[in-house]
């Protein structure tokens, strides 16, 4: 059943990355290892184009995309500037979040800390929110508490 899910999650994120060209993935790939090479962070690419890094492992249960994570979080874009912040935890739906959290915490463990940076194609695309322009690469910093 778990492999089933991980199935549907990648023919979901993979159908969702049909907007971009793998030209404008390039561009956007190529912003982010400019971004990383700055700050000198050492993250892992995945097939998608997000790139992570655990900073603490977790030891609870393992994180599935019906979950409700309680969790810490910052989010940045590539200018250093907060989008979005929790101070306290707060209890999200992971099946109602980006794909690239999706991608990232599926399979990890409750209590995990992790870095990532998610392309447009794999956070809100071309679409725009009140602090996040459209085409916005998007950075991370999640410490997952607890699982519902």
């Amino acid at each position: 059943m778990k492999n089933h899910l991980f199935f549907l999650f990648l023919v979901f994120a993979l159908v969702g990355c049909s907007n971009y060209s793998e030209a404008e993935k390039k561009q956007f790939d190529v912003k982010i290892q400019q971004f990383l090479k700055t700050k000198n962070w050492k993250m892992t690419k995945s097939d998608s184009g997000v790139y992570d890094e655990l900073i603490q492992d977790g030891n609870g249960r393992e994180i599935q995309l019906g979950d409700i994570i309680i969790c810490k979080y910052t989010g940045r874009l590539l200018n250093g500037n907060i989008f979005d912040e929790s101070k306290k935890a707060v209890e999200l739906p992971l099946n109602s979040l980006i794909g690239g959290w999706k991608e990232v915490l599926i399979g990890k463990k409750s209590g995990t800390e992790v870095r990532f940076i998610c392309p447009p194609h794999m956070a809100y695309g071309r679409s725009s929110r009140a602090k996040i322009p459209e085409n916005s690469v998007l950075i991370f910093e999640v410490k997952v508490i607890d699982l519902k």
